[in-house]
């Protein structure tokens, strides 16, 4: 039976269910949710943020060909700018390490660095962004980003190491000279002190 990628509800649990590619499934309730973020122009809303804390649902899905696989493997960047900014809060860091261009995208990637999280955890967080330029176009989500754990590069067990990738459609016009990015801890708004979103100012060269 399908199960909502959102929620894992099962098409019997829920009024409608809609196909996405490969097994991905959205319920009526669900897509109302996303439709209610959509009208909200609050880059992080707390029902945003509810959505992108939740554990993901976990479905089979079609493995790429090999073929593709090396495509996209071998697609170089036309551009990388390196940044290496930081900013710390409540005992963690998010790290800005790159930006990659491609032709029609760009990825944004970064550390992150804060305390374990607790044994059986059930996943990996994530960080959402939102992104803005000098001539007004925006970015919001993380636009197909993942996050992996790198315990190799934690210097103790107080801490925990991620590194992400953000990606984001399309690149920056010429125009554009500066952009900033604000980037929220969906968990964080669990904390008894909830995080406020960091905020960078790039220079784009």
């Amino acid at each position: 039976m399908a199960r909502c990628s959102f929620c894992g509800r099962h098409s019997s649990d829920v009024r409608r269910m809609i196909a996405g590619p490969g097994a991905a499934y959205i319920c009526d309730d669900c897509l109302q949710l996303c439709n209610d973020i959509l009208r909200d122009p609050t880059p992080f809303s707390t029902a945003a943020l509810e959505l992108a804390s939740r554990p993901p649902v976990v479905v089979a899905a079609p493995s790429l060909g090999t073929e593709r696989n090396e495509n996209t493997a071998a697609r170089e960047p036309l551009r990388t700018v390196t940044l290496e900014i930081e900013q710390k809060q409540q005992g963690m860091t998010l790290i800005l390490h790159r930006i990659l261009y491609y032709q029609d995208f760009f990825e944004l990637q970064y550390l992150w660095i804060r305390p374990p999280f607790t044994a059986g955890f059930a996943f990996v967080p994530r960080i959402i962004f939102f992104l803005k330029d000098n001539t007004g176009t925006q970015w919001t989500g993380d636009r197909g980003g993942m996050i992996l754990a790198r315990p190799d590069l934690a210097s103790g067990p107080n801490n925990a190491v991620y590194q992400g990738t953000a990606r984001f459609r399309p690149s920056p016009s010429s125009e554009a000279r500066t952009l900033t990015i604000r980037a929220a801890d969906p968990l964080g708004q669990f904390e008894p002190l909830p995080a406020q979103p960091w905020q960078f100012e790039i220079t784009l060269a």
